[in-house]
């Protein structure tokens, strides 16, 4: 089968591309930003590269431009969260295989990989990725039964994503500081963690680096004021996969708590 990069900064994407990749039989490799995928696609000399758009260090665009000029005539894919067909038309013009937009869910990835480099036999008639908004659309959470951590030192936003989270069938148990935080993790062993990276007796981070460290399986998504975005940004890389910015959206939540559940699921 073939060799596959995958750049992209959302964690949500690159673990679940990952899995699924992967259970096709494809050997996948991932990066976090635009400079490290051109270091590991000049090491690596992948089939296919599947380009996140809006990345940081390094562009997808800058990227692309960096792929072309080795002379690698490898397959891109660039992905986007932003629906603009000139967008799509300047992508192509410089070199891009396909421009896919995010928002049609990552079926399509899927379905445009197998068109470019022929579907696995093993997978005929079965469906190989089910798109996280399909969980929503039906009623419930993708995945039942998952126990999620709320580590938030304010106990009105600890109350409301706790019953939230009652509500979308995961078991919630609450966490008032960091230090709490990591107690209640070795007490309840939850599948995932929301952190609150301002919070007392040990930061958001601090507790995030712990369990990086001491609990690598567990998924853990930072929630933070505007003021911390760029430091939430920054826990991607050491650990996090994701981040939630305040007032949080619980309909962007559940989607990323599915999803996570999803690829931990699979992953076992």
């Amino acid at each position: 089968m073939a060799k596959i990069l995958v750049i992209d900064d959302d964690g949500i994407v690159r673990d679940a591309l990952s899995v699924f990749l992967t259970r096709a039989g494809h050997e996948v490799l991932t990066s976090v930003d635009g400079a490290n995928g051109l270091l590991v696609f000049k090491n690596a000399a992948p089939d296919l590269v599947l380009l996140d758009r809006d990345l940081p260090v390094m562009s997808g665009s800058e990227v692309l431009a960096g792929i072309r000029k080795t002379g690698s005539r490898a397959k891109v894919v660039i992905l986007t969260g932003f629906d603009d067909s000139g967008d799509a038309e300047r992508y192509l013009k410089a070199g891009a295989t396909s421009f896919l937009s995010k928002g049609d869910g990552l079926s399509n990835v899927i379905s445009e990989i197998e068109k470019l480099l022929g579907p696995d036999p093993r997978q005929a008639g079965r469906q190989v990725f089910q798109s996280p908004s399909a969980g929503a659309a039906s009623g419930g959470p993708a995945v039942r039964g998952g126990k999620v951590l709320v580590a938030d030192d304010d106990a009105n936003i600890r109350e409301v994503l706790c019953r939230f989270l009652s509500s979308e069938g995961y078991t919630a148990v609450p966490a008032f500081d960091g230090a709490d935080a990591l107690a209640v993790v070795e007490k309840e062993n939850p599948d995932i963690v929301l952190l609150d990276i301002s919070m007392p007796v040990k930061s958001g981070v601090e507790v995030l680096q712990e369990l990086a460290r001491s609990r690598p399986e567990i998924g853990v998504v930072m929630i933070t004021g505007n003021e911390d975005e760029e430091l939430a940004r920054a826990c991607l890389k050491n650990g996090a996969f994701d981040y939630l910015s305040k007032p949080i959206s619980l309909v962007f939540l559940g989607t990323i708590l599915r999803a996570r559940m999803l690829v931990q699921k699979n992953n076992n």
